[in-house]
């Protein structure tokens, strides 16, 4: 027993030695903003239809990349995210569940420190409002990593706090204590908006510098948004999908946000051909998209009121804004999935909806890449991304750039001057896995100088990326696909077979770093993925009517 109080106090010193950094006052505020589905094409800056003049504003004064990679679904670009590592590396290589391996456990490891314990060690408040999603059997909640303020959301609706499959209240929680709100009365993008908001007006007059991680829930389905942004949109989107994935692309051409050599991705074949459905069947489809703008809207709005707090607090000149998506579009389908053909008892948009935008407008959000959130073609792992920093940032700026969620945590670290310790209370710590990005935003670089590719594996999905090269592969399949995408980022031409020294190489990449992150063969742990994943893939396949084009309804 002795030995153990012994323990612990050490462990306390430790920790409180690690976390005495001297406050610099000129260190800057760091706010990192996380959407949650938003496809490549869905903000004003990267080629949309859709409102968002504050996104816009920041991309206009500051840089936007046209490469820049997440993990391709919710938990594992979470982890990769918050601690700089591989999520394998950071214990959440599948999702936040448990399937039996360290690297696959569902929440954060200690040998992984998130940006909160390191920012916090070196000087920092940290603050966290929204959606955590790396806290598989409740380990690593976001107060237990570092944050000293935190708004914690669950998952689900947006006007009360059912889950996900309509049954148990899930609290939220304020600084880890249950925070009760009443259903109906609130909605939930502004409630993450606001505590931001609350955060930055109790922290912006202090001397020391603040980190901020907004992570909205917006535009992840269901389908739920205000009467008010909704009618902005009223018969935008009549037009239909295959009409507005083109004037994307234009509009993504003109920008400089996808090179003029790339060609539109291969529509897939169970994507519907809007011409061949009805009036209904289009009135009901425009129906999704007004909505799905319509939360799009709204979280521009909330960041909006973010940066109208932090030029009136003075610390505008002083903070780096960066904003990205975890995902690409969701394929999913939500009539298959969660009971949601049972669940739909009100129009789309309402608290009595249950909705998603599905395949056939996610293939425009996607624009102009093939597939879509949990696969590992452009179109699941791309995400807009937008630094903002006022003086430091060329503005207007648009570079290649070939950046990933795991070349946050350096950049964050290199720009607050911020030790990244080896060992923390015995435990020795993982390297950090990316390269800081300061010096393509503040003009240096044009690309990420790597000395190894990048690579992906997310339930038996496969991809590398070196240079203009990409491998990938689709589970179940394992055969390699091969790609230029210097030419053909839209993935449209498989060169597999006339270079097959290419793929030797990058597939022996690939097989030696899957070794040292403890990725294993998913067919090997598939039987411990629950039933609701494995719903969840099937729903990715889109059928189409029973009784052809032309019914009442889909």
């Amino acid at each position: 027993m002795k030995k153990l109080i012994l323990i612990i106090i050490s462990s306390a010193f430790a920790i409180a030695a690690y976390s005495q950094a001297t406050v610099k006052k000129d260190k800057p505020n760091i706010i990192l903003i996380l959407a949650d589905d938003l496809g490549y094409a869905d903000l004003g800056a990267y080629g949309s239809e859709i409102k968002t003049p504050n996104l816009d504003r920041l991309a206009k004064e500051g840089l936007r990349l046209r490469e820049f990679y997440n993990n391709s679904i919710c938990a594992p670009t979470r982890a990769s995210l918050l601690t700089g590592q591989y999520q394998h590396k950071a214990g959440v290589g599948y999702f936040s569940n448990d399937l039996g391996l360290p690297a696959y456990q569902g929440y954060l490891n200690q040998e992984s420190l998130t940006l909160a314990e390191v920012l916090k060690a070196n000087g920092y408040t940290t603050l966290m409002s929204g959606k955590w999603h790396v806290n598989g059997k409740g380990q690593s909640l976001p107060w237990q990593r570092g944050f000293d303020h935190t708004l914690l959301l669950g998952n689900g609706s947006y006007f009360d706090q059912g889950d996900y499959n309509g049954g148990k209240q899930i609290p939220y929680f304020i600084d880890g204590k249950p925070y009760p709100l009443e259903a109906g009365k609130y909605y939930q993008t502004d409630l993450i908006t606001d505590h931001a908001v609350k955060f930055l007006d109790a922290e912006g007059k202090k001397d020391k510098p603040f980190f901020l991680y907004l992570a909205y829930t917006a535009p992840h389905w269901p389908l739920h948004a205000l009467p008010e942004d909704i009618a902005k949109y009223k018969g935008k989107y009549d037009i239909g999908w295959d009409e507005l994935r083109k004037q994307r692309y234009d509009r993504q051409l003109k920008l400089g946000v996808v090179d003029k050599n790339t060609p539109l991705s291969v529509k897939d074949a169970d994507v519907y051909e809007w011409n061949r459905l009805s009036y209904d069947q289009k009135t009901q489809w425009a129906a999704k998209m007004e909505v799905f703008a319509a939360m799009v809207d709204r979280m521009d709005q909330g960041i909006g009121k973010v940066l109208d707090k932090l030029k009136a607090e003075g610390q505008d000149g002083n903070t780096m804004i960066v904003f990205i998506s975890d995902n690409g579009a969701p394929a999913e389908e939500m009539v298959k999935w969660y009971n949601g053909a049972i669940r739909n008892t009100g129009p789309v948009g309402t608290i009595g909806s249950y909705e998603s935008q599905s395949k056939n407008w996610s293939y425009a959000s996607n624009t102009p890449f093939l597939a879509y959130k949990d696969y590992l073609y452009e179109g699941g792992i791309s995400s807009p991304f937008i630094a903002w920093y006022p003086s430091k940032i060329k503005a207007g700026a648009v570079e290649k750039g070939t950046g990933h969620v795991i070349d946050l945590a350096p950049t964050f670290y290199a720009l607050a001057s911020a030790n990244y310790p080896n060992k923390l209370n015995e435990v020795t710590l993982h390297p950090l896995a990316g390269k800081s990005l300061l010096p393509i935003l503040f003009g240096e670089e044009k690309e990420v100088p790597r000395n190894e590719p990048l690579f992906w594996e997310r339930a038996g999905n496969r991809a590398v990326r070196d240079g203009k090269w990409k491998l990938v592969s689709t589970y179940p399949s394992y055969t390699w696909e091969l790609y230029d995408l210097d030419s053909d980022r839209g993935e449209t031409n498989n060169v597999a077979r006339q270079h097959h020294d290419i793929v030797s190489k990058l597939s022996t990449k690939y097989f030696d770093w899957a070794k040292k992150t403890g990725v294993v063969e998913f067919s090997t742990i598939e039987d411990k993925e629950p039933q609701n994943m494995k719903d969840f893939r099937k729903s990715k396949v889109q059928e189409l009517p029973r009784s052809g084009y032309g019914v009442t309804s889909l």
